[in-house]
């Protein structure tokens, strides 16, 4: 009966493996990801531990601690998509069922076009949508998304009305550390934060809540996440060539990728050879299998939909 007993435990204990405070430090994280070049610059370790910094030396981007010190409290290694990724577990967790799709678990599927005339985005103005109707309704009181310069050059920003919106709207094919937002958000005091980011963004956070760690850094105050589709995404030296190559960037207005091509669209549309610009694909891009943003409340892209149209999965009963 005792062996019987054990059996199930370990039986049991099989399906709860999730990451766990552990005594790893930066210096860990650094050897086995970083250095690696796996990192996929998504900011977790910046945005809830304020000793890791991005982009704030003239080096290559990429973390680094800010103190001499590590002090080895293991948040940055627990929370890292990159240490570890138990994707049943999690997904067991956030939609009580694990993915038989290649495209994750799902309760429905859409091709979505926004009915408002004053909404724009980059394939329907599906997300905007949803954050300003999420807004008005009281369902979040902020969104954190990825907005940009007038260079392209990607940049957080706390969203609390359309016009916010507005000004983010579109997709920026460059790596930036955007889940820093969401410590921004928090931060400004608000409660009922939503997300929108990239698949490997989306598995910090979901990594964030679901964690077994004994650190309150706020992420019950993230309320619903939204992921785009990406197959990849580039450095910030794509922006420079680009400006090189074929426009100013200040007259670029939108930059999606269809086919085997990569456009820009200014006073004319360029369209750039994926294979041109491969050398400016993320290293950390290489490793990742998530292209849906299979852990998101919703997801949305254009595969799959006609043009000016988003194909949106709905994958929790909250995105639903």
């Amino acid at each position: 009966m005792v062996e019987e007993t054990a059996g199930l435990a370990m039986e049991e204990r099989k399906y709860v493996r999730l990451p766990t405070f552990l005594e790893r430090g930066f210096s860990d994280l650094n050897r086995e990801v970083v250095s690696k070049r796996i990192c996929c610059l998504c900011g977790t370790c910046a945005a809830f531990c304020d000793k890791i910094k991005i982009g704030d030396s003239k080096s290559e981007e990429a973390p680094e601690f800010s103190e001499d010190y590590d002090t080895v409290c293991g948040l940055c290694y627990t929370l890292c998509p990159r240490t570890s990724l138990p994707l049943p577990e999690l997904e067991r967790r956030i939609f009580g069922a694990v993915q038989e799709d290649v495209l994750g678990v799902y309760r429905n599927c859409y091709a979505v076009k926004s009915k408002k005339s004053d909404i724009t985005g980059q394939d329907g103005g599906t997300v905007s949508a949803l954050l300003a109707y999420a807004l008005e309704e009281g369902v979040l009181d902020c969104a954190a998304i990825t907005a940009a310069d007038d260079q392209w050059r990607p940049k957080t920003k706390v969203a609390t009305n359309g016009a916010d919106l507005k000004a983010g709207a579109g997709t920026k094919y460059t790596l930036y550390p955007s889940v820093i937002g969401v410590r921004d958000a928090i931060e400004e005091g608000h409660t009922a934060i939503g997300f929108v980011g990239l698949p490997c963004q989306i598995q910090g956070l979901r990594k964030v809540q679901m964690s077994e760690q004994p650190y309150d850094v706020g992420i019950d105050k993230l309320k619903l996440v939204i992921g785009l589709f990406c197959m990849e995404n580039f450095r910030e030296e794509l922006l420079d060539y680009i400006a090189e190559k074929y426009t100013k960037l200040e007259n670029v207005s939108k930059c999606d990728i269809k086919g085997k091509d990569f456009s820009v669209y200014a006073k004319e549309k360029h369209s750039i050879p994926l294979v041109d610009i491969k050398d400016y694909v993320g290293d950390g891009c290489s490793i990742c299998m998530d292209f849906t943003a299979e852990l998101a409340d919703i997801s949305v892209g254009s595969v799959g939909s006609e043009e000016g149209w988003s194909t949106v999965f709905v994958r929790s009963e909250k995105g639903e």
